[in-house]
Formats: C-alpha cells, sequence, structure tokens
C-alpha cells in the first residue's frame, strides 16, 4: 500500500470517527430535550471507552 493510500485511508477513518462521536452527541442532546434525562456521566464513559480502546 502507498503512503498516499494510506494517508486517505486513514483520513476516511478519521471523519467516520467523527461522524459517529457527532451523531452520539446530537442522540443525547434528543434525549435531553424528549426527557429521557440521559446521564451525561455514562455518555462521556462511552466516549472515554471507544477512544482509549482504539488507542486514539
Amino acid at each position: 500500500m502507498s503512503p498516499a493510500q494510506q494517508v486517505s485511508d486513514y483520513q476516511r477513518e478519521i471523519n467516520e470517527n467523527q461522524k459517529q462521536v457527532r451523531d452520539m452527541v446530537m442522540e443525547s442532546y434528543h434525549d435531553i430535550a424528549a426527557g429521557k434525562g440521559r446521564d451525561c456521566n455514562e455518555f462521556f464513559e462511552e466516549l472515554e471507552k471507544r477512544y482509549t480502546n482504539d488507542g486514539v
């Protein structure tokens, strides 16, 4: 695999991760707006586990 292809793959992965984080944030925001009251500690623990396990 060429270095340019590796950079492209890495950028695509970063973009996908950012999209997933934005989706999670918006999901929590909608839960709060709907009165579901998702625990913010639970939400941030989920994010921390995601990035701790990925080694990012």
